[in-house]
């Protein structure tokens, strides 16, 4: 395996992550996680666009492909629209962990049953060994997340002051 190949591999996924958190800024700002991923398209297209005119791969397509050929895109804009509304509940590491975990068990069954004309072969151990870890990692993820929750609430809670509970009776 190509250590350049596993970096760049590397650099896309690190860049994944940093997308998700710009795009959960842009979902704020604009208001809706299905806006940001039409902005995040179309600023996409038009980079694209571009390159493909200044003919950066030095290749034009010669046929249409076949429509299911396609899915890859309508898959990307509902990638993005999940993540983003996952993100904005659960926090980036748990959406980045939990998408990996999707991106392995989606490799896997691809992979197993020979879809979109891959070769089909069993799954190697150690493919579901990683599947394991990371279903074990979006759980510690998330049990971080959540704790780090309760202590802002606590510490919110105790900054605020005293709190007056209307129920019960305070001695005079």
């Amino acid at each position: 395996m190509s250590v350049l190949l596993m970096l760049g591999t590397l650099g896309a996924g690190l860049g994944l992550s940093a997308g998700l958190a710009f795009n959960l800024r842009l979902a704020n700002a604009l208001g809706t996680p299905l806006a940001a991923t039409l902005v995040n398209f179309l600023v996409g297209a038009a980079l694209l666009v571009s390159l493909w005119v200044v003919g950066l791969d030095g290749a034009r397509p010669t046929a249409w492909p076949a429509p299911w050929m396609l899915m890859g895109g309508l898959l990307g804009a509902a990638y993005v629209t999940l993540s983003l509304m996952g993100a904005a509940r659960l926090g980036v590491a748990v959406s980045t962990v939990a998408v990996t975990l999707g991106q392995m068990l989606g490799a896997m069954v691809i992979g197993s049953t020979g879809w979109f004309q891959q070769p089909a072969g069993r799954p190697a151990l150690t493919a579901v060994i990683s599947a394991a870890l990371l279903v074990a990692a979006v759980v510690v993820v998330s049990r971080d997340r959540q704790t780090a929750a309760a202590g802002s609430a606590d510490t919110a809670r105790n900054q605020s002051g005293p709190q007056h509970d209307p129920h019960r009776s305070e001695a005079r």
